[in-house]
């Protein structure tokens, strides 16, 4: 009888192990991506304004880029930074530029969007 009760303990316990290492992996396949938010506009590079392609911003490391809003008839060096859920940007225009937007980044909808008060602003890649 005492060994009987033990290998059903044992079993028990096994079936429970069984049932969380399964969960974890559930929940570890159907987990979002697990790349940082800047690292992620680097890797998508360019992203242009939805609905006007002639406004192009290129992430091209961390904490650098360029953008255009002719379509590249003139080019701006920025520098950018990710701080408390806000994307700060500075643009070398005629005079330094110092923008803070509210961000939304959806890596698996490939969107980026930015809010400045009432005004949001749609980022999609640039189809290459």
């Amino acid at each position: 009888m005492n060994k009987k009760r033990v290998s059903l303990i044992v079993m028990i316990i096994g079936l429970i192990t069984l049932v969380v290492g399964v969960v974890f992996l559930i929940v570890r396949l159907t987990a979002g991506p697990s790349v940082a938010d800047g690292e992620y506009l680097v890797s998508v590079g360019e992203w242009t304004e939805q609905g006007e392609p002639g406004i192009v911003w290129n992430f091209t490391e961390i904490g650098k880029g360029t953008l255009t809003t002719n379509n590249h008839t003139n080019d701006y060096d920025f520098v950018w930074a990710i701080e408390d859920g806000k994307l700060k940007i500075d643009t070398e225009w005629l005079y330094t530029l110092n923008d803070e937007f509210d961000y939304t980044l959806d890596q698996n909808g490939n969107m980026l969007t930015l809010a400045n008060g009432d005004e949001e602003i749609i980022f999609v890649p640039v189809a290459n």
